[in-house]
C-alpha cells in the first residue's frame, strides 16, 4: 500500500497545478468533480470499480462513475456522445482505433515523460501515432489455441494433426467438431493472411498501398481456409457465433478453440482442465501463423471538462501496482516491463504472442474489418476466393 500511495503522489505532480491546487474551476461549485469511465463489462468492470475506489482514497474530491461500453464500441460512441457533452472522460478502446480517434480529434495526448521507459515495445508502438503518444496501455493480448486436456493431452503442432484428429472425433449429428472459432471474424481469420505471408498494410502495418488483401499469398491462405469447411468444420459461417464456439468448448463437444485471454476466467470458473498453446502451423509453413496482437488502451477524451484529473486517473491505471492488480482480476497480460508473470495459461498466450503482429492503427483498418469480415464469411460458405478478395481489395483502395 505504501508503494501505491507513492504512485498516487507522483501522479498528482504530473497531473498539473490545476489539479494539485484543487481550485474552484477544477472542482466545480460543489468542490467535487465526477469522471465518467467507459470499459467493458465482466472482469474489466470489476477492475475499474476497484481502481476507482483506490484512486478516491488519495483524491476524495473525485467521484468516478462506471458505464458499461464494450471496448470495440467506444470509438463510435465517443464520436457521437463526446460532442454532445455526454461522453466519457476516460474510455478504453483497442489500439487499432487510434488513427481514427486522433484524426477525428477525439482524444488527448499522453504527456507522461516516463511512459516509453516503463512499457514493452508493443505497448509503446500501439500507443503512438505520427510520433506522439496518446494511449495509456492496459493489457496486451492475442489469441491462441485453447485445448481440453481431458480429451487431447498434448496440443497439436500442425493443422495436419488437427485434420487427422477431426477424422476420429467429428460427428455432425451431435455437433462435435475438433476445433471451433468465429470463422466470419476478421480478427481471428487474419492468421490465414499473416500465416501465409500476406501482412496487412505491409511489413510495418502503415502503408495503405500494400494492403495485400488479394495478393497471391492471401489467395493461397484463403483457399486453405475454405478447405477447412469441408475437412474439419462443416458449419455455415452464420452459425459459428461466439456463443456457439464457447458452449461447444465448455461442453466438451469441441476440444479445441481459437480464442484469447479474455476467456481464461470463464473457462477456469467452468472447471475445465485446459491448456493454451500456439496456433498450429499451416501446411508448407515453418512457424505458428501470425495472429493479430492488440493493446487495450485507456484514452482521455478531448471533450472532458477535467483533462488534468482524467489524465491523472488514466496514468494511475498504468502504474505498476495497479496493472499487477488488473492482471490478477482480468488475466490480461500487463504491458509494463517491470511486471513478470509465470502461470502456464498466460505462458501459452505469450508463446503465441512471439509470432503476433500488432494490428495496424491507420484509419483504413475500419475498412479491413467490414470488407474482410464479409469476405471471410462468403469464402467459408463457398464463394470464389479470388473474386471475393478482389472485391475486398477494391473497397480497401477506395477507403480514405
Amino acid at each position: 500500500m505504501k508503494k501505491l500511495i507513492c504512485v498516487l503522489v507522483a501522479i498528482s505532480l504530473v497531473a498539473g497545478a490545476a489539479f494539485a491546487s484543487g481550485g474552484a474551476d477544477a472542482k466545480g461549485k460543489s468542490g467535487k468533480i465526477t469522471l465518467k469511465v467507459w470499459e467493458s463489462e465482466g472482469p474489466e468492470k470489476d477492475f475499474i470499480l476497484w481502481a476507482a475506489a483506490e484512486f478516491k482514497k488519495t483524491y476524495p474530491n473525485v467521484d468516478i462513475t462506471y458505464e458499461p461500453v464494450g471496448s470495440v464500441d467506444a470509438r463510435a460512441k465517443i464520436e457521437l456522445d463526446g460532442p454532445a457533452g455526454v461522453g466519457a472522460d476516460v474510455f478504453v478502446a483497442p489500439h487499432d482505433h487510434l488513427g481514427a480517434l486522433i484524426n477525428g480529434g477525439h482524444v488527448l495526448e499522453n504527456t507522461d515523460p516516463n511512459f516509453k521507459a516503463s512499457f514493452v515495445d508493443a505497448a509503446v508502438i500501439g500507443s503512438t501515432y505520427n510520433g506522439k503518444v496518446y494511449g495509456y496501455p492496459q493489457g496486451i493480448e492475442t489469441y491462441a489455441l485453447f485445448y481440453n486436456k481431458d480429451i487431447i493431452k498434448t496440443a497439436p503442432k500442425t493443422w495436419a494433426e488437427v485434420e487427422a484428429f477431426a477424422k476420429t472425433w467429428n460427428n455432425k449429428a451431435d455437433n462435435k467438431y475438433a476445433i471451433v472459432w468465429e470463422v466470419a471474424n476478421a480478427y481471428f481469420d487474419y492468421i490465414f493472411m499473416g500465416g501465409f505471408g500476406a501482412p496487412l498494410f505491409g511489413p510495418n502495418g502503415n502503408d495503405r498501398t500494400q494492403h495485400n488483401i488479394n495478393s497471391a499469398n492471401a489467395v493461397a491462405g484463403l483457399k486453405y481456409f475454405q478447405s477447412l469447411r469441408k475437412n474439419i468444420l462443416d458449419v455455415p459461417s452464420a452459425d459459428m457465433s461466439g456463443d456457439f464456439c464457447n458452449s461447444s468448448f465448455v461442453e466438451g463437444k469441441a476440444p479445441m478453440i481459437i480464442t484469447g485471454p479474455w476467456k481464461i476466467n470463464d473457462y477456469t470458473k467452468a472447471n475445465l482442465n485446459y491448456g493454451i498453446a500456439p496456433i498450429p502451423v499451416f501446411p508448407n509453413q515453418k512457424t505458428a501463423p501470425a495472429s493479430f496482437s492488440g493493446v487495450r488502451l485507456a484514452f482521455v477524451s478531448a471533450y472532458t471538462d477535467y483533462p488534468a484529473e482524467a489524465a491523472a486517473f488514466a496514468q494511475f491505471l498504468t502504474s505498476k501496482e495497479v496493472l499487477a492488480k488488473r492482471y490478477e482480476v482480468t488475466k490480461q497480460i500487463p504491458p509494463r516491463k517491470d511486471i513478470t508473470i509465470s502461470d502456464p495459461l498466460s505462458a501459452g498466450i505469450l508463446a503465441q504472442a512471439q509470432f503476433a503482429t500488432p494490428m495496424p492503427t491507420i484509419p483504413q483498418m475500419g475498412t479491413y474489418w467490414s470488407a474482410m469480415g464479409a469476405a471471410f464469411a462468403s469464402i467459408w460458405d463457398g464463394a470464389d476466393v479470388q473474386k471475393e478478395l478482389n472485391s475486398a481489395a477494391a473497397a480497401m483502395e477506395a477507403a480514405k
